[in-house]
């Protein structure tokens, strides 16, 4: 497997016009309803709807009208020239019960659950569900898993971590059956000591000589849990031993040099290098995005595969889903969605100047001078409760 080289326009989509049902669109809008200014969302067409009126307008993902409401699907080369591509609707909100980040609730319990009583049949079950609700609605679930208390710290930030090495595995020519067990071992590549990564969430000071023993030797004792819980996925177990060896062969616990060193374990690296330091502590703030990467090709350059930190960039730009901004009208704002070429152009407000919260949240062009971004947001303890989901259409 190999990085697959960046296109040209970073679009993804062929150079110039193109026609899905007869009209062409402009790629350079944004993924937003053109009246009523409402975030949209991500929606799959199902086959029953041949011969039946589409019930909503779609749009296509850089935001133009692809087919109105009522139009019926005549037959299935119409469906299929429609079901292939990627399509967005409006969200009228209130479907969080079912809408992939109600799911993503469920679904980290149940995460929380199978790691505390492991089995490698529903270890594989769950990470299998998150990977496709991630391919449901990627920006979501990037997002919303960095603003909201999904579980205990480790298990939330192995979901993290699921979703980011996800994306780029989804880049990086992986089959369906390894980013299945690149999801798995994201999410069990620290089983072994759960409760350590929740002591060091905490952790403000020098981490104790004995923890830091013990989180030295994390990955090989996570294999082992692996291995009692009846996993033998050489691809998922090599990801997790190996998870923390370096280019440079300065890691452990093996003391690797890079070519040593499996793709799945280097994207996993990156993915949870990336998540640590965007990450929130109990003692401070998340971190922007804009300071993981400069460390990834600053002080952990030598350590970190530098094509897959730099695929990462490309797909995640310097504000992924889920960052908060300041607008230069002073409003809060949360990055929703990526464009495809992983910039952002619009943010949603969720608090007004005076950090009272805009119902429904309001989506902002940044790329206008009294919505211009001027620097990141920290969620402070006065802000009154959000309501994150709505951000992404829910």
């Amino acid at each position: 497997m190999v990085l697959p080289p960046a296109r040209p326009d970073g679009t993804g989509r062929p150079e110039g016009p193109r026609s899905i049902l007869g009209g062409a669109w402009d790629n350079t809008a944004p993924i937003i309803h053109p009246d009523t200014r409402a975030v949209l969302r991500p929606v799959h067409l199902d086959s029953a709807l041949i011969g039946q009126p589409l019930p909503w307008d779609v749009y296509s993902e850089s935001g133009v009208l692809i087919a109105g409401a009522g139009l019926v699907l005549a037959d299935e080369a119409q469906f299929n020239r429609l079901a292939t591509r990627a399509l967005f609707r409006e969200g009228e909100g209130g479907e969080a019960a079912d809408a992939p980040l109600g799911r993503l609730v469920d679904l980290a319990k149940q995460a929380e659950t199978c790691l505390k009583h492991p089995e490698a049949g529903a270890i594989q079950v769950v990470a299998r569900d998150l990977l496709a609700l991630r391919r449901a609605d990627v920006d979501a679930c990037l997002g919303y898993s960095c603003l909201a208390p999904l579980a205990r710290p480790s298990v939330s930030h192995a979901l993290r971590v699921l979703f980011v090495a996800g994306l780029l595995a989804e880049h990086l020519d992986f089959s369906d059956a390894e980013q299945e067990s690149l999801a798995a071992a994201a999410l069990t590549m620290n089983a072994a000591s759960l409760d350590l990564h929740d002591r060091l969430h905490a952790y403000a000071g020098v981490v104790p000589e004995a923890d830091r023993t013990t989180l030295r030797g994390h990955p090989q004792a996570s294999v082992a849990w692996l291995e009692r819980a009846g996993v033998s996925d050489l691809f998922w177990l090599d990801a997790v031993r190996q998870h923390h060896e370096n280019m440079d062969a300065s890691g452990y616990p093996g003391g690797l040099p890079g070519s040593a060193i499996s793709l799945a374990a280097r994207v996993l690296r990156v993915a949870d290098f990336y998540c640590a330091k965007i990450s929130g502590r109990h003692y401070r703030p998340p971190k922007s995005a804009s300071f993981a990467f400069q460390e990834l090709f600053g002080r952990e350059r030598a350590h970190l595969d530098s094509q897959i930190a730099a695929q990462l960039l490309r797909r995640m730009g310097i504000y992924p889903p889920g960052t908060l901004v300041r607008l230069a009208n002073r409003e809060t704002a949360c990055i929703a969605r990526r464009a495809p070429n992983g910039a952002a152009r619009w943010a949603v407000s969720v608090l007004d100047a005076r950090e009272r919260m805009l119902e429904p949240p309001q989506t902002r062009d940044i790329t206008s001078r009294n919505h211009a971004i001027i620097g990141t947001a920290d969620r402070q303890p006065g802000w009154p409760t959000i309501n994150w989901m709505a951000v992404w259409g829910y």
